[in-house]
C-alpha cells in the first residue's frame, strides 16, 4: 500500500521545506503521494519560492501524486489578484507584504500583479478545497462536525476553528489539517515564540500539522498509515 506524507503549513519558508522534503526522502518509495493542506504564502521570506518548489514536484521531483490543498491565505491572495479592495487590506495586513514583495524583488509594489507568472496563477486556480485516499480525508482547517467533507462550505474547510477543533466527533477516516498552529500547553507564559513548545496534534479523530512554521516553529509533516512526524526547522 502507498503512503501519504501530507505537509502542513509553509509560509514562506523555502529553507525549511527543502530540509523537510530531505527527510521524507529518506523514507518514500515510488508511488508514495505528498498532500500540501495549503497556506505556501505570507508571513515568511520566499512565498514566490515555496510555489516554485511544489511545481517542481508536481512536474516529477517526486515520483508520485502531489496534492495541493487551498489555504485561507492563498484565498485572500486570490482575492486581491481579482483587486478585491477590502480583502487586499486583509491580505496585507496578514503577510500578504512578504508575499507582494517575494514578487518584487524585496520591493513591496501595488503592481505586483505584473510579476507572478502564469504558473503561479494556473497553481492558484488549481488548488483544491479538500482530498481523500485510503488513510484519510485532508483539508486546511477543519470540517463542521456531522457535515460530511463533501457537503462542506469552502468558507469552513478553509477557516473553521473551535467548532472542528474541540469536537470528538468522528468521521469515517481521521482528518488531516492545518491551519490552526498546534502546540503543548507551556508551564508558564512564553514570550518567546522560539520557545514555543511546537508539537502535532495526533488524536484518533483528527491530526493538526501546521506547528508554527509561520512563527519560529518547525515545519512538520505526517506519515500514513504509520502517523509518523517529522519536522524541520
Amino acid at each position: 500500500m502507498a503512503r501519504t506524507f501530507a505537509i502542513g503549513d509553509i509560509h514562506g519558508h523555502t529553507s525549511k521545506l527543502r530540509k523537510l522534503l530531505g527527510k521524507l526522502r529518506e523514507r518514500a518509495e515510488p508511488g508514495d503521494s505528498i498532500v500540501f493542506v495549503g497556506d505556501y504564502i505570507d508571513r515568511g521570506p520566499d512565498s514566490r519560492g515555496v510555489i516554485d518548489i511544489v511545481l517542481e514536484l508536481r512536474q516529477g521531483k517526486w515520483e508520485g501524486p502531489v496534492v495541493s490543498l487551498k489555504g485561507n491565505h492563498e484565498v485572500l491572495m486570490i482575492d486581491s489578484l481579482s483587486r478585491k479592495p477590502l480583502m487586499e487590506e486583509d491580505w496585507l495586513r496578514n503577510g500578504g507584504w512578504d508575499t507582494m514583495s517575494s514578487y518584487t524583488s524585496g520591493a513591496p509594489n501595488r503592481r505586483w500583479t505584473a510579476f507572478v507568472p502564469p504558473s503561479h496563477l494556473e497553481f492558484l486556480e488549481g488548488l483544491q478545497n479538500w482530498h481523500e485516499d485510503e488513510h484519510a480525508l485532508y483539508v486546511h482547517a477543519g470540517i463542521p462536525p456531522g457535515v460530511p467533507v463533501a457537503e462542506a462550505r469552502e468558507e469552513d474547510l478553509l477557516w473553521i476553528r473551535e467548532p472542528f477543533l474541540e469536537s470528538d466527533y468522528q468521521w469515517e477516516k481521521v482528518v488531516v489539517f492545518g491551519h490552526t498552529p498546534q502546540y503543548d500547553k507551556p508551564a508558564g507564559l512564553v514570550i518567546d515564540l522560539d520557545k514555543m513548545p511546537w508539537r502535532p496534534l495526533d488524536r484518533p479523530e483528527k491530526i493538526g500539522i501546521d506547528t508554527g512554521a509561520a512563527y519560529g516553529g518547525p515545519l512538520s509533516a505526517v506519515m500514513l498509515p504509520e502517523r509518523e512526524f517529522f519536522s524541520a526547522r
